[in-house]
């Protein structure tokens, strides 16, 4: 099993924790205060350890089919009205469509069956499950959606679309379907076994 982070979520990461250590003017720390910088540079570090070289989280790049993936998506985000939260109704960002699309590609080499985006946020979730139920045919017209596959190279599908849990609503046994057990274990990561064939 491989962890996948997109390597601008990255840069995120590393942004927000920065963001809740050092900006007290920010009205999104202001009710909770810093965190104390003790427990930033903790989060830092572990952070750093969990990427570095795969260790835990493997970087995804970035590339030219993820960008032109977001035309399967982006669409259909902004034909219909998602929800982030109860009432707040807006498209997702483009980092979002992003994220979607890296999926898809994903998707795409190692089939659906095998990917699943994990994510908190409703609107990719929501999206996700209205990607992977379809689409009438009249709405795919409506939507150009047959420029996306000529452009992309893939169909408008639900095969085309990876697997998606919203680990913010899912049960138990979803979590338990997709990762094998529920909660997972917890210890220290082993090295792999590294078998070096002569030539």
């Amino acid at each position: 099993m491989f962890f996948y982070i997109p390597n601008f979520c990255v840069a995120e990461t590393f942004s927000v924790f920065m963001k809740h250590s050092f900006g007290k003017w920010n009205t999104h720390v202001k009710k909770k205060g810093t965190i104390d910088t003790r427990i930033y540079n903790q989060l830092v570090a572990q952070f750093q350890s969990d990427i570095h070289n795969g260790h835990f989280l493997y970087h995804y790049e970035l590339s030219r089919y993820h960008v032109l993936g977001i035309n399967l998506v982006a669409p259909v985000d902004h034909y219909y009205k998602f929800k982030r939260g109860k009432k707040y109704v807006a498209p997702m960002g483009t980092f979002d469509h992003l994220i979607v699309s890296m999926g898809i590609h994903l998707a795409y080499i190692h089939g659906k069956d095998n990917v699943v985006l994990l994510t908190a946020d409703d609107r990719i979730s929501n999206i996700l499950d209205r990607c992977n139920a379809g689409l009438p045919a009249s709405t795919i017209r409506k939507l150009k959606l047959q420029n996306a596959e000529q452009l992309t190279g893939k169909p408008f599908h639900p095969d085309t679309f990876p697997q998606c849990v919203n680990l913010k609503s899912a049960k138990i046994k979803d979590l338990a379907a997709i990762f094998g057990s529920w909660p997972l274990p917890v210890g220290r990561i082993a090295e792999p076994p590294y078998r070096y064939k002569r030539i």
